[in-house]
């Protein structure tokens, strides 16, 4: 029984929202969970015995946040794994989230951001450059998928995050006092490295293909572009690390 809920939690985005739990495989990410002061146990952990051969400290540091355990074959750790070479690692736990702390002064705006790579990767420098928190809107990808959660090295697990309505995101900024710049191509938008941003900003960082949408366009109060050369455009993850270091640098 355990061995299917493992692999739906893998494959299923539906079973991941009905159950309102997620999984993650591998030796790094089970250690992340594993040491994860938000998350506070483990449901399921399963793992092979060639993985506890080879990963004992992050075993022993599962077990002990686990609630259920078992060890399983190779051939069932390849039946649930979303991966071409499965560490025989797996665990699952409901999902959980800090939110963004009220002294917060740079947030990153998620803007229908559809590819999990590019939501992984852009939490995972949000935390690397010290951004307080990241704001997904107008359905994102989700952030407990397998590929979001392997884009982001485990920083999902630390990065503090909001998903909020259009129109409840604009009160909240306004309320909280910050100017908020949409990255986006437009005749109006300033040019990365001539803005000054204040102490308390949030980057809108718009969907892969159809960029900001309107509902968030309207809540901004500056549009800028980053300048290119040689290439048509940058994608959503390489366009919000640049962006992201201009505005804590």
């Amino acid at each position: 029984m355990n061995v299917r809920v493992m692999r739906e939690l893998i494959k299923s985005a539906e079973y991941r929202r009905e159950t309102d739990m997620f999984a993650v495989e591998g030796e790094h990410l089970c250690r992340e969970l594993a040491n994860c002061v938000d998350c506070s146990s483990i449901e399921y952990f399963l793992y092979t015995e060639k993985a506890e051969q080879k990963y004992p400290e992050t075993v022993r540091t599962a077990l002990a946040k686990a609630g259920f355990s078992d060890v399983i074959t190779e051939e069932l750790s390849e039946y649930i794994s979303d991966t071409k070479t499965p560490q025989g690692l797996f665990a699952a736990a409901e999902r959980f989230g800090r939110q963004i702390p009220e002294n917060a002064k740079k947030l990153v705006i998620l803007d229908g951001v559809q590819d999990p790579k590019n939501v992984g990767t852009i939490i995972r420098t949000a935390e690397a450059l010290g951004i307080d928190g990241v704001v997904f809107v107008n359905g994102c990808a989700d952030r407990f998928s397998p590929k979001t959660l392997r884009a982001s090295m485990g920083s999902v697990f630390r990065m503090p995050s909001l998903s909020p309505t259009a129109e409840t995101l604009g009160k909240w900024l306004r309320t909280n006092g910050f100017r908020t710049c949409a990255a986006m191509l437009d005749k109006n938008a300033k040019r990365l490295g001539e803005i000054k941003f204040p102490e308390k900003t949030a980057v809108v960082i718009g969907n892969e293909g159809a960029g900001v949408s309107r509902d968030i366009e309207e809540i901004c109060d500056e549009k800028l572009y980053i300048p290119i050369k040689g290439a048509e455009s940058l994608n959503a993850a390489a366009a919000a690390a640049i962006i992201l270091w201009e505005i804590t640098r």
